[in-house]
């Protein structure tokens, strides 16, 4: 592979804008809960926790990120030290908002009266990974990551223009919304159930629509963010 260079005036060319693949996968996939809590019975709690899980394939795919970013000359070693230092920081991080998903949603938005014993038991069947539909949306939130991966980071070559220091953030935007949408979502079936009397079914519905549009909303932009970085940096040919 040869690298064009034009000696006199030195430029370099824009290279063609890169089709982002991820889009449709993010709204499909961050539908699949709304189908969970209609036809499968699925808690807030449920539907919290999965995307608990999505930040942890997230951090994956930011420490592949870590790992694979070929800009300043990192050795492996380094690389492997800052991957260490990050996933520790997210995993105390995480583990702390998983103690707060626990108490808060798991407990406190229990129901009264013999519906409690049915969302405990479904926050246990969460915490295992049980049902079939849920590994599946699992497994979708997986290759959404893996896409957002391979399209974002490898095939447009900006894992040669990032260094591993580059490559992640402590505070990523999931974590700031799955904390604020946590709290919101506790306020509001509380205020739904205990001021509006809307029954458990209903209140569940509006508070994992409300987590899913603003969580779309904030998914989407991410990814046309990373698609106009990655289209507007400049770029030297190569044949």
């Amino acid at each position: 592979m040869t690298k064009i260079r034009n000696k006199k005036y030195n430029y370099k060319i824009m290279t063609p804008q890169t089709k982002n693949y991820t889009i449709p996968l993010i709204i499909f996939t961050n539908l699949m809960p709304i189908y969970g809590v209609l036809n499968l019975g699925w808690t807030l709690f449920t539907v919290i926790y999965i995307y608990w899980v999505e930040l942890l394939i997230i951090s994956f795919f930011e420490l592949l990120q870590i790992l694979t970013a070929k800009d300043g000359n990192f050795a492996l070693s380094a690389k492997l030290f800052i991957g260490f230092k990050f996933m520790a920081i997210r995993l105390g991080i995480f583990f702390f908002y998983l103690s707060f998903l626990i108490t808060f949603t798991g407990f406190m938005l229990s129901n009264k009266d013999d519906a409690s014993s049915r969302d405990l038991i479904s926050m246990a069947e969460a915490l295992a990974f049980k049902g079939t539909f849920y590994r599946i949306t699992l497994l979708s939130m997986f290759f959404s990551g893996a896409l957002n991966f391979y399209f974002n980071f490898i095939a447009n070559q900006k894992y040669k223009q990032t260094t591993p220091l580059n490559a992640f953030s402590y505070f990523d935007a999931h974590i700031i919304i799955v904390h604020i949408v946590v709290v919101l979502s506790t306020f509001l079936y509380k205020g739904m159930t205990e001021k509006m009397h809307l029954n458990h079914l209903t209140a569940i519905v509006a508070c994992v629509s409300l987590f899913v549009v603003i969580k779309i909303v904030v998914d989407i932009l991410r990814a046309l963010g990373n698609e106009r970085t990655d289209n507007t940096t400049p770029k030297d040919i190569y044949i």
